[in-house]
């Protein structure tokens, strides 16, 4: 038989079995069963260089058309501990479908299974029971497959200047951002008179 250290090639199979051993050895035992759910490794929306402390995200089980909480590790965590550990605070959301942030709802089901957040439950993670749980799973699976991806010298992209054009088509030309073209349209400066306003248009 293949030792399961070395059955998951991918980070998601490492993930997928992370979770039904998460379920089988915290959540459940504690009365708190996590639903099916998908987890995968991927940059989530609002994700920034400067937030390092954004590691996941669980989607409510009204945004797949599968009918069931997607759960994303962003690719700048490669710790096996960190991703599991994070992986361990979604299933938390996904328990409660995401309805109640990290309210007192979403506090007592962390408590339950063992992640500890103190005042601070956006930032629950593992206390020592769990956190020797997590040890034992990533004892049984291996080491998660992935490297970590490095964004910390990602600048922010600026607004995408657009090149416009008299809509006389006179020859005058201008750039503009796509928003500023929506807010404060440009006038040709040729064709403009009293009375009759000509606009630049995105070419």
């Amino acid at each position: 038989m293949m030792n399961e250290k070395m059955k998951y090639k991918t980070r998601e199979e490492y993930l997928q079995r992370a979770y039904v051993l998460l379920n089988e050895t915290a959540f459940k035992p504690n009365g708190q069963e996590c639903p099916a759910i998908k987890v995968s490794c991927s940059f989530i929306v609002g994700t920034r260089a400067s937030n390092k402390k954004t590691m996941g995200q669980c989607a409510p089980r009204s945004h797949s058309d599968a009918d069931i909480n997607e759960i994303r590790i962003v690719p700048t965590v490669d710790d096996s501990f960190e991703a599991i550990d994070t992986l361990a605070h979604e299933m938390a959301h996904a328990v409660d479908d995401c309805q109640n942030g990290h309210k007192a709802q979403f506090k007592k089901i962390c408590l339950a299974v063992g992640l500890d957040g103190n005042k601070h439950m956006r930032y629950a993670e593992a206390g020592e029971k769990l956190g020797k749980t997590i040890k034992n799973i990533i004892a049984t699976i291996g080491e998660y497959p992935h490297d970590k991806v490095d964004i910390s010298n990602v600048k922010k992209q600026g607004s995408r200047m657009l090149k416009h054009i008299c809509e006389n088509e006179c020859g005058a030309s201008c750039y503009q951002s796509a928003k500023q073209s929506q807010q404060h349209p440009m006038m040709c400066g040729k064709c403009t008179s009293e009375g009759a306003i000509t606009y630049m248009v995105q070419a």
